[in-house]
């Protein structure tokens, strides 16, 4: 992790394989082939995100082979109970601010195993992530005052709608969960 508490591109790459064996027992080519077809749609192809092998999960203990050949695509592998923990740990990772690639990446798999977090969890991940576009709209505000009536100014202009609406979603998320 960053100092202040985001996440390196390499533990993004972590959040997701953690996450994907949280939702249950997965190939390990499938899962591998996953991670590379979710990072590349959301941050286009990228060296830093290559991360490591899903081989280490299992050498430091987060994920097991349950069935199959050791070293084999084909082999079954879960989440252990480190690795659970670790899932949480990078799940309660801080969103960087102003998203970047990898802060957009982290983002997108916090939403994507939201569901895999308790109520109370899931409405903190929500909040954090409202607080982040809430800067980033101010961010924008500022921007387009400062060049008002340019065509840059226009074009934030999209920018705080699309943060309107994502506020108002979050908004909603938040107040639909039974706590």
């Amino acid at each position: 992790m960053y100092r202040d508490r985001s996440l390196v591109p390499t533990e993004a790459v972590r959040l997701a394989a953690l996450g994907g064996l949280m939702e249950g027992p997965r190939g390990y080519g499938d899962l591998g082939q996953e991670i590379r077809f979710f990072t590349a749609r959301v941050v286009g192809p990228s060296l830093d995100l290559l991360g490591s092998s899903l081989e280490l999960l299992l050498i430091e203990g987060l994920a097991e082979t349950v069935s199959g050949a050791e070293g084999s695509d084909e082999r079954e592998i879960a989440v252990t109970d480190a690795g659970r923990r670790a899932f949480h740990l990078l799940m309660g990772a801080l969103l960087r601010a102003p998203l970047n690639d990898v802060s957009r990446l982290v983002l997108l798999l916090k939403l994507r195993f939201l569901p895999l977090l308790d109520a109370e969890a899931q409405e903190d991940q929500l909040d954090m992530i409202a607080d982040l576009v809430r800067t980033e709209r101010a961010r924008l505000d500022e921007l387009a005052a400062e060049y008002a009536g340019r065509p840059m100014a226009e074009w934030a202009a999209f920018d705080i709608d699309l943060a309107d609406k994502r506020l108002a979603w979050l908004e909603a998320r938040m107040d639909a969960l039974e706590l």
